[in-house]
């Protein structure tokens, strides 16, 4: 396919903008409901516990479920994918996420069924996790394929900001019932409303995808013409493919091959995508779970802040962080991903420093300071589309699946005790660790520095 940098973005390529963008909200929005009502389901489902330790397990145990369930869901849907087409693995898990969800709306109680609720409380939010494990990755590889090749980092962007506008939603939802129902309400009803509209919206978001067309890059690889067709391949990120590049011993059918042989191949064969993806995948799950949900706790143990400025600028940092994946995106397609993630990397570092620096004397402007933050963390949003190119279009969301997930899973279990416990002995820690991530951002940008912006890098 020859290289195509005029083609303008039209009605078609908005509907499946705004489509993608609807479908990844609606799956994070049920997947986050769980952060936000953890304390509740730890008495629905647990109930009353005499040591408090044991409802904190119970609680860890409920959330790292979800996170250790992503990497399965990201193999499998990546194979899917990869093999079925980006469009049904993409419809797939945004179904599987709202039929977990709803199952959970509608879970009976400890009170109702003692034991066996929170078997069924951990089995649905394993499903759930294994649902959105695919979610992520079919998004960005199903926008990728189908957005001229200069609009990619911005239909990327999106896609990270519809994460963080669920969180939105989640708090504003979750506080609005909170205000609006009284403490035994939210236990008795209260707490199914969010999974029951979040379940609601699924069906709805699969509904508009279903009249979505397939990719043209999947559509392609699929036709008998095709080099390779159904085959791993081992071509580097600069080579055409041919099939006289690779020995009959070096490729074997991805249909039929098993997960296990398929993660052993991917590993080895693509040893530099890998690395280069988990490490894109640390920066965006760090800024990604540090700002949202770990910022506050971090913060109100250490340093004389209210909580309800603490809650507002966390709101701010939000909008802030979403505005700043859009924005981080489209300087991605106009100025190539190594420019930007060298700037990036030097503003996250240098807002980190002016953040806790103004914290430590007094923090008048803490609200201006959390919306720098959240900006600058937008960071985020330059990163995908970086790592869907990387990959050949043949193995591109089993790769994406496996990297992403697994690298979230290690984070979302072992970040927030990490930093918690060595914030206890060095209150810098926070700060400390977000520089590390945009020294990171800096390291990737010389290796960055030309990435393929043609169409044959994303069919080869």
């Amino acid at each position: 396919m020859q290289l195509n940098t005029t083609e303008l973005l039209n009605s078609k390529h908005y509907s499946i903008m705004a489509i993608t963008v609807l479908c990844s909200t609606v799956a994070f929005f049920d997947f986050i409901s769980f952060v936000y009502l953890a304390d509740l389901f730890s008495l629905i489902f647990f109930g009353n516990q005499d040591d408090v330790w044991i409802g904190y397990l119970q609680t860890f145990f409920l959330l790292i479920t979800g996170y250790l369930a992503r990497p399965v869901g990201g193999l499998l849907f990546g194979k899917y994918g990869d093999t079925h087409g980006r469009k049904p693995a993409f419809m797939l898990s945004i179904l599987g996420v709202m039929i977990t969800t709803l199952l959970v709306a509608l879970l009976p109680t400890y009170q109702q069924i003692g034991i066996i609720a929170p078997l069924l409380l951990m089995v649905a939010r394993f499903g759930q996790g294994v649902a959105i494990g695919g979610a992520l990755p079919a998004a960005w590889t199903f926008i990728v394929e189908h957005l001229p090749i200069k609009n990619i980092g911005l239909g990327c962007g999106l896609v990270c900001a519809s994460s963080m506008l669920s969180y939105l939603v989640v708090i504003g939802l979750v506080g609005f019932l909170q205000d609006t129902l009284t403490s035994t309400q939210m236990l008795s009803y209260g707490w199914r409303i969010p999974f029951l509209i979040g379940g609601t919206l699924g069906l709805v978001a699969a509904f508009l995808l279903k009249n979505l067309p397939e990719t043209t890059v999947f559509d392609n690889i699929t036709k008998p013409i095709a080099s390779l067709k159904s085959y791993i391949d081992s071509i580097h990120l600069q080579e055409q493919p041919n099939s006289a590049t690779l020995m009959p011993s070096e490729q074997f059918s991805l249909h039929h091959a098993g997960l296990l042989v398929i993660l052993k191949s991917i590993v080895v064969r693509h040893k530099l995508s890998v690395i280069i993806s988990v490490l894109i995948s640390f920066i965006i799950g760090s800024s990604a779970i540090y700002l949202p949900a770990l910022i506050m706790p971090l913060l109100a143990s250490h340093y004389q802040i209210s909580n309800e400025y603490l809650y507002f600028g966390s709101v701010i940092g939000l909008i802030f962080l979403m505005l700043g994946s859009i924005m981080f995106g489209y300087l991605t397609d106009r100025f190539g991903a190594g420019r930007v993630l060298a700037f990036g990397g030097l503003l996250l570092i240098t807002q980190v420093m002016i953040f806790f620096h103004h914290l430590q004397n007094g923090g008048s402007l803490i609200l201006l300071c959390f919306a720098l933050l959240g900006l600058s963390n937008g960071l985020i949003g330059a990163l995908p589309s970086i790592m869907t190119r990387i990959f050949p279009a043949k193995v591109r969301m089993t790769g994406l699946g496996i990297c992403y997930n697994t690298t979230i899973a290690v984070i979302g279990g072992i970040l927030p005790f990490v930093l918690g416990y060595a914030s206890f002995y060095f209150s810098f820690a926070p700060a400390l660790y977000l520089a590390v991530v945009g020294m990171l951002a800096i390291f990737l940008s010389f290796f960055m520095y030309y990435t393929p912006r043609s169409e044959r890098d994303l069919n080869r």
